[in-house]
């Protein structure tokens, strides 16, 4: 499983932690983005690039919704199975690929607290030794642990990007 290379170590978040940081994700997500609310550009600055290679807003944000939703579909899988093989299919690889800058970030936001929300609660289920449940992907053991490390590093990622994407398109420090 892939991190983006932000100087966070995945393996420092604990189980409790995981569970309360994907609760405190919507939340997050609108209280960064809230800097936009009276901003007349918004609707155009959500889905501006600060560069070419580099994702908007509401790129992120969609982004993110999709790898929480899918993070507890192999979450369950990994909880009812035993030690599954997950292809690492991550289906979010590039937004353009998605057609995230043409959706609404509104509609992005409510589906980051569906997904992140109901994440939580298939971890909160989890007793116990249910943390080391292991999965297969791309030939190697991943424990649910690690999957859970994998979705609140990567989102609390793709927040930073977004809040320094909404700093550089409205072009303030």
């Amino acid at each position: 499983m892939r991190s983006s290379g932000d100087g966070l170590d995945p393996a420092s978040i604990t189980a409790p932690d995981a569970v309360v940081a994907l609760k405190s994700f919507p939340r997050r997500w609108r209280a960064a983005l809230s800097v936009l609310a009276d901003d007349p550009e918004a609707a155009e600055l959500v889905r501006r690039r600060p560069d070419p290679s580099s994702w908007s807003v509401v790129e992120h944000a969609w982004y993110v919704a999709d790898l929480l939703a899918w993070h507890r579909q192999r979450t369950e899988r990994a909880r009812t199975s035993e030690r599954p093989t997950l292809a690492d299919d991550d289906p979010l690889r590039w937004p353009d690929e998605r057609g995230y800058r043409s959706r609404e970030l509104s509609d992005a936001l409510g589906a980051i607290d569906e997904a992140a929300t109901g994440l939580a609660a298939t971890l909160e289920r989890l007793q116990g030794d249910d943390w080391l449940r292991v999965a297969r992907v791309d030939d190697e053991d991943v424990t649910l642990l690690a999957m859970a490390q994998h979705a609140v590093h990567e989102s609390a990622y793709h927040l930073r990007e977004a809040q320094r994407t909404v700093r550089e398109v409205r072009g303030r420090p």
